[in-house]
């Protein structure tokens, strides 16, 4: 089975409600309706009802099987005033300023999130990462045992899938980030079922450069593999070394990745960002992302260039993630 195939069938395992942050946004609309098509999903789109109803009837997409949360029908705002000030009472955050919040559509669908009102959820699509971003890691948090959150995305190339780490959130890791980065990759792509195999890339295969940057691409993998003596990983590598098996025979023939690394640690966000941008206006190959790994609940960041069926993609891959 294909990857794709598998994150559908996943999604399809149970049918869990994906709040849409931005759904008056006619593309998600459009995608909210594949979902109800498809049976992937029951769509909850956040905004004005009036406006949903005249976005839909400009793409002529039906909203049967799709409910919308209109911030005016939620009869318990106090109640969720108060969630969030307690949430962030360290920080100073009080019920009256927590209101205020809660009209940042961001704010909200990240609460209604972390209430349990709905299983996932998929911003993104029209504000920022960051403005989707910020609240969720304010209100959602992390998962007990994980230091830091990070993003992983893939591609299906020639037949073969590469998952790319980290592309959205670390910008300039550590020695010890990179290598949690590393391990959340590992911990996502296991969930599928897959083995991953990991390549710590570089400009530098195994040496053949030298400068103190490769140092913390050494010393991560140094810690992944004390925390995890099981898993296929190595580096420092190129990118060819790492995904092309007549490219590791000629640079690094003792390998344990032979060429055929199946996720992609970038040493810095920028390379990875720029590189899946590129990828994605330059090629065909079908892209997936962006997954944040290592949040208590599942979360999706779209792209503010997607298109509905990118949406539909992202949505199919939160209600994917609700299952695993």
């Amino acid at each position: 089975m294909d990857i794709l195939s598998l994150i559908k069938e996943k999604a399809l395992e149970k049918k869990n409600k994906i709040l849409m942050v931005e759904g008056e946004d006619e593309r998600v609309i459009q995608a909210a309706a594949m979902c109800v098509e498809n049976k992937i999903c029951d769509p909850v789109l956040l905004g004005s009802r009036d406006t949903i109803i005249k976005a839909a009837a400009k793409r002529a997409s039906s909203l049967d099987g799709i409910t919308v949360m209109e911030y005016a029908d939620i009869p318990e705002l106090e109640k969720y005033a108060l969630e969030l000030a307690e949430i962030r009472r360290h920080k100073g955050l009080t019920k009256e300023k927590a209101k205020e919040l809660l009209k940042n559509p961001n704010y909200f669908a990240a609460l209604m999130l972390k209430v349990g009102k709905v299983d996932g959820a998929v911003g993104g699509c029209k504000y920022s990462s960051a403005e989707w971003m910020r609240p969720v890691f304010q209100i959602i948090g992390t998962k007990k045992d994980v230091s830091l959150v990070s993003a992983i995305c893939f591609y299906v190339i020639k037949d073969r899938v590469f998952f790319f780490s980290d592309t959205d959130f670390n910008i300039k890791p550590d020695a010890k980030q990179l290598a949690q980065i590393a391990l959340n990759a590992a911990s996502f792509v296991k969930g599928l079922g897959l083995v991953p195999k990991i390549a710590m890339l570089s400009y530098s295969t195994k040496g053949s450069g030298e400068h103190e940057s490769l140092k913390l691409i050494r010393d991560a993998l140094e810690f992944v593999q004390l925390k995890d003596k099981e898993l296929i990983i190595d580096g420092e590598m190129q990118l060819d070394a790492a995904v092309n098996p007549d490219a590791a025979l000629k640079k690094c023939p003792d390998s344990v990745l032979k060429g055929d690394a199946n996720i992609l640690i970038f040493p810095e966000i920028t390379v990875g960002n720029v590189l899946i941008h590129g990828l994605t206006q330059w090629t065909d190959y079908q892209f997936f992302g962006s997954f944040p790994i290592g949040l208590s609940k599942p979360v999706m960041n779209g792209g503010r260039s997607f298109d509905s069926r990118q949406i539909y993609d992202i949505m199919t891959a939160c209600a994917m993630q609700c299952n695993l």
